[in-house]
């Protein structure tokens, strides 16, 4: 198998789910280890208790524990009758498509995640919660669209693990902060936006704020905005409005300077760029 990024993963890969349920145990429930499993599977715990093994490790899982059974993997399980697991779980197949020399191939890179993960970030794990119960909703509904809706919600849920997984410093309450501001710069790009807008729209200092941003997206909120601007007006560009026009409508009151980041940004002048 192939080692490849989690962006690459998330952008190529190709699901195939074949089961998926909320399950309540009852006391009679139990994994059964007479077959080997042939596909993978998450079990996510939001109460009760149960003990496990995968192939001879044993684990005692309860509330916020993931399970990732890979094909392969010997699976034995009970629950105990005074503590019954509640639990999501999903089976499911994948690999990835990537284009290469004008030919599909197929990288079956492996998940990144251990056997027991325990979600200890309180706001990720009630995404993930709520995720996972619109996930089982749209599994068993009846819409022709079910099972494209279902893969798009398993999606959400698979980038949100992978992200956490492999960023040491995820913190997914601060995800959900400056998603809100990049939210507000596309709505409100053509505004004078400073960091202190930008930090009270969040109700943050505007020196935490920029900290954070940068963590989160690897860039400074004023480089965020202008990388806005600039695909904005691209877009008024492609429209028919001059350079003039279009530095005023995405928040440039300077053309020197809108046609300076464009170049910085695209490689060319927004004139070149009139003409291509």
């Amino acid at each position: 198998m192939q080692n490849i990024s989690p962006k690459f993963m998330l952008e190529n890969i190709f699901l195939q789910i074949t089961y998926a349920a909320e399950r309540k145990c009852t006391p009679d429930w139990k994994l059964q280890g007479k077959t080997i499993y042939d596909r993978h599977n998450f079990i996510l715990v939001y109460d009760g208790e149960a003990k496990l093994i995968c192939n001879k490790k044993k684990f005692t899982i309860s509330r916020g524990d993931l399970v990732y059974y890979r094909p392969g993997d010997y699976r034995l399980g009970t629950t105990p009758p005074g503590n019954l697991m509640k639990c999501y779980t999903v089976d499911f197949f994948y690999t990835h498509l990537a284009l290469q020399n004008e030919t599909w191939q197929l990288l079956n890179a492996p998940l990144p995640f251990d056997t027991l993960e325990t979600i200890t970030d309180p706001s990720l794990y009630s995404r993930i919660i709520y995720l996972f119960s619109n996930f089982i909703k749209m599994w068993f509904c009846s819409d022709y669209d079910r099972i494209i809706r279902a893969k798009s919600i398993f999606l959400e849920i698979l980038s949100l693990l992978l992200h956490w997984k492999t960023n040491s410093d995820f913190n997914f309450h601060h995800i959900r902060k400056i998603e809100s501001i990049i939210h507000f710069m596309s709505e409100n790009y053509a505004e004078k936006l400073t960091l202190q807008n930008l930090a009270d729209h969040i109700h943050m200092s505007p020196t935490y704020m920029e900290s954070t941003f940068k963590k989160v997206t690897g860039k400074s909120p004023i480089n965020y905005l202008v990388n806005i601007r600039i695909q904005k007006g691209k877009e008024f560009l492609r429209d028919g409005h001059t350079v003039s026009e279009t530095a005023l409508k995405v928040g440039f009151n300077d053309i020197f300077y809108f046609s300076k980041c464009f170049k910085n940004h695209e490689g060319i002048s927004p004139s070149k760029f009139l003409d291509s």
